[in-house]
This record gives structure tokens, C-alpha cells and sequence, in this order.
């Protein structure tokens, strides 16, 4: 099984659309106006921002969305630190990059009022590896 796509919700899909093209190399597949964008990455994976909070009808959404998040994985601390300084050149509030988990992270907000964090692969420790339901 191969994960497909990512829906969020979004404050500000017109924003986050700009900034997963500029900074993440998604590229754009559909605009619907206000109410969604569909982006891909280069291994097929779609990402869907979306403003359809009127929309719900009786689905309930979280109320405290800015716990959402989505992860972009780099393939080491100068790789984050560069997207950082990109980032922060570029007018963003970010958060400096720092040691999280054993991994070099940092997380911004965005437009939408979801949260993205960069980092580098977090390691997992022997005793923290999923053994499935052996006790």
C-alpha cells in the first residue's frame, strides 16, 4: 500500500499553493478558486489545501487546526539549514533550526494555519522499533 495523497484545511489556500511550489517543489495540478489546491510532488504523491470549512456538513473537523502538521524530509543538516535561510531571507517567521528527537529540525506556519516541519531523518532506537503485539 503506497500513501496517495494529504488533504489540509487551510486559512489561505492561494498562499500555501505559492509556497509548496517556491520552497518544496510541488508542482500544481488543479486551483479552484479559493477553495482548493492540488499539488504533487515528483514521486506522486498529492497535496490538496483546502477552504471548505462551510462546506462540512455535520463532519467535524478539529477545532485547533494549527496542530496539523506535514513533514518534508531533507537528506542532511545543511540541506535544512539552506531551506532555513531561504525561508527566513524571504520574510517567513521560522523557528531556528534545532535538535529535535535526534534529528536537525525546524517548523514554520503556514499561511493556511498548519504548521510544517523540516527536518533530517529522525533515527530510531533499538527499543523504540514497533515489534508488533509481542509483549
Amino acid at each position: 500500500m503506497k500513501l496517495n495523497h494529504i488533504n489540509l484545511y487551510s486559512h489561505d489556500t492561494e498562499a500555501d499553493r505559492a509556497m509548496f511550489e517556491q520552497y518544496f517543489g510541488l508542482r500544481t495540478l488543479v486551483v479552484r478558486g479559493i477553495k482548493m489546491a492540488i499539488m504533487q510532488d515528483n514521486d506522486g504523491l498529492v497535496l490538496i489545501v483546502n477552504h471548505f470549512y462551510n462546506k462540512l456538513e455535520g463532519f467535524d473537523y478539529p477545532t485547533q487546526f494549527d496542530i496539523l502538521h506535514i513533514g518534508f524530509i531533507q537528506k542532511s543538516r545543511e540541506d535544512v539549514d539552506a531551506l532555513y535561510q531561504r525561508l527566513s531571507a524571504d520574510g517567513w517567521e521560522v523557528q531556528a533550526p534545532c535538535n529535535i528527537h535526534g534529528a536537525w529540525s525546524f517548523y514554520l506556519r503556514a499561511k493556511g494555519g498548519y504548521f510544517i516541519e523540516v527536518t533530517t531523518l529522525t533515527p530510531v532506537r533499538p527499543e523504540e522499533a514497533y515489534q508488533g503485539n509481542a509483549q
